[in-house]
């Protein structure tokens, strides 16, 4: 019998594999060029292990999968997931471009596959989640001789191993480390100053670090404590943030949305507290953080008056792969969904991310 707050992280976890049916179907439809394979290989390893998961058997995880991954995703939710992933990994390759030997710090980095693009000798790439969570891609990672050759993992352990128990399952460690990929099983919101994790972040690369709709499940609280431990660990050294949220806009598109929301169990914390991209750009302003800035995800996509992200032809190819004629209903959900970027106290600064239309920035 799972506790409330136990119930509460399941639904969390759950959202993780929301999001890779989302890209999964996004690749399908031909929006990611080239095509991401390493996609295919999460959502096999989620069908096999979740159900060893906690609160999970084999009938329910088997009912969550088809639930997630059988019924076509709407065009709309396949724009919107193609906007949200080109966008940050153009920062991220960005960042890379500029700085050379860096670090890409990504919190609640789940099935993301942004890693196996980008670490290389050069980019040190650490992931950051829930213990089952990076215990299913550190199984992916073992049980693929291309994805253990990308991250250079060398070792021997549970290679070819079959996990068909829960005992099994549980047994292994969640983290994975090598000499420039680290994925880490660790809940951010007890993250402190002290904590073992930062053993394995050099504090002295410049980093961007990355929270794709991962802050919002903490309180403004957490998240406070959170971004000021990362920001005051690298000290003089540039830390970058990016984080993606959702908004209310505290309109009544928000509340519905939260009420879907709130029928699946999911509470997103800083929903109405940081409602608005103005609120959102004002609570980096009151951490201390400089060169702030914030859009939001309808803007990226040019459908507002500031342009699109995208060069015309990119923006031309996509428009084709599905037709959407509810041009106002695009804006209106796609600006429920905001880009927030941030630095800490350095004498450094990350000129790229200037290439962009912002709609709001802040010194």
């Amino acid at each position: 019998m799972l506790s409330p707050n136990q119930k509460k992280d399941k639904v969390i976890r759950s959202t993780d594999l929301d999001a890779l049916a989302c890209r999964l179907s996004c690749a399908q439809q031909g929006y990611f060029l080239p095509m991401d394979n390493n996609i295919s290989k999460l959502v096999a390893s989620y069908s096999k292990y979740l159900q060893f998961c906690e609160g999970y058997t084999n009938l329910s995880a088997s009912r969550t999968f088809r639930m997630a991954f059988n019924d076509r995703k709407f065009p709309i939710i396949n724009r919107g997931t193609y906007l949200r992933t080109q966008s940050i990994s153009q920062i991220v390759e960005e960042f890379i471009k500029e700085f050379g030997t860096c670090q890409i710090l990504s919190l609640g980095g789940g099935s993301d596959t942004r890693c196996f693009k980008y670490v290389s000798p050069n980019v040190k790439y650490l992931e950051i989640d829930f213990p089952e969570t990076a215990k299913i891609k550190k199984l992916t990672i073992l049980g693929d001789n291309g994805l253990r050759a990308i991250v250079k993992y060398e070792g021997e352990e549970h290679i070819g191993l079959d996990v068909t128990t829960r005992d099994q399952f549980n047994d292994i460690e969640p983290d994975l480390h090598t000499s420039n990929y680290h994925i880490i099983g660790y809940d951010l919101r007890k993250l402190t100053h002290s904590s073992e994790v930062l053993q394995f972040v050099d504090s002295s690369l410049p980093t961007l670090v990355l929270s794709e709709c991962v802050l919002c499940y903490a309180s403004p609280q957490e998240n406070e404590n959170i971004i000021n431990i990362w920001s005051n660990y690298f000290g003089s050294t540039l830390m970058s943030l990016i984080v993606y949220d959702p908004i209310s806009l505290k309109d009544a598109f928000g509340a519905q949305m939260a009420d879907n929301l709130q029928r699946r169990g999911i509470n997103l914390l800083t929903f109405n507290a940081f409602a608005t991209v103005e609120s959102k750009l004002e609570f980096f302003h009151q951490l201390g953080l400089k060169n702030s800035k914030v859009t939001d995800i309808s803007s990226v996509g040019g459908y507002e008056s500031t342009g699109a992200w995208f060069d015309e032809e990119e923006v031309k190819r996509i428009s084709k792969l599905e037709i959407i004629d509810e041009v106002e209903e695009i804006k209106l959900l796609f600006s429920h969904y905001c880009l927030l970027y941030g630095e800490n106290q350095s004498s450094r600064s990350f000129r790229a991310i200037n290439n962009w239309r912002w709609k709001l920035e802040s010194d």
